[in-house]
């Protein structure tokens, strides 16, 4: 059984993280006929984006897991400090190796912006190269997104993260951006950062 995964990061919180997940998860499971598991390591904050997967996706509740599921809606490390829960790398690291051997592939989504702290000395990067997974980064293409999407390209690379692609989700559409604009903004990232743009509906060219 062929293993793989791929881990889904984000510029920032709201950028559409969890509408990618959902594409790629039905993707892998409808198109590929995959045993594909949707894995969100750490969940700050109500409704919680496993609520959206069950609604939105084909995905059932036992493909499905969290390992901190924590109440308050702000960054990890203030979460698991209020709510007085310890975060472990063990914990992500021992489920991951169990579940790299049950399923096909698993779509890991991370918590808020690539730069965000879980704990003392460890963020979102540090996370996604805990997983092994290439990172698919999830931007906004509007107003901002060229210098977001750089700065969390280059903060990847010198933790030496893999990345696979960026891509403008449509989650984050917002009135007034023209077409005109978006293909401008994908195009100067691109060209600056080397990473390729992967579009905005995931075609199947991005699949590593």
């Amino acid at each position: 059984m062929a293993k793989g995964g791929i881990f889904v990061a984000g510029t920032g919180t709201g950028v559409g993280k969890t509408c990618v997940s959902a594409f790629l998860l039905d993707y892998f499971k409808l198109t590929r006929k995959k045993k594909v598991l949707y894995y969100k390591p750490i969940q700050c904050g109500r409704p919680t984006d496993m609520d959206f997967i069950k609604k939105v996706t084909k995905t059932k509740p036992k493909d499905i897991h969290c390992s901190y599921n924590l109440k308050t809606p702000s960054s990890p490390h203030f979460a698991f400090a209020k709510e007085k829960v310890k975060f472990e790398k063990n914990v992500i690291r021992k489920f991951l190796a169990t579940a790299k051997k049950q399923y096909d592939f698993i779509v890991m989504e991370a918590a808020g912006g690539i730069r965000v702290p879980i704990a003392e000395n460890f963020d979102m990067a540090d996370l996604a190269k805990l997983s092994n997974f290439k990172v698919l980064l999830v931007a906004s293409p509007g107003l901002g997104t060229i210098n977001h999407t750089l700065l969390s390209i280059d903060y990847l690379k010198s933790k030496k993260v893999r990345i696979i692609g960026f891509v403008f989700s449509p989650a984050s559409f917002v009135d007034g951006l023209t077409e005109e604009i978006i293909a401008d903004n994908a195009k100067t990232i691109e060209k600056i950062s080397g990473v390729p743009y992967k579009g905005t509906a995931l075609p199947v060219p991005f699949i590593p």
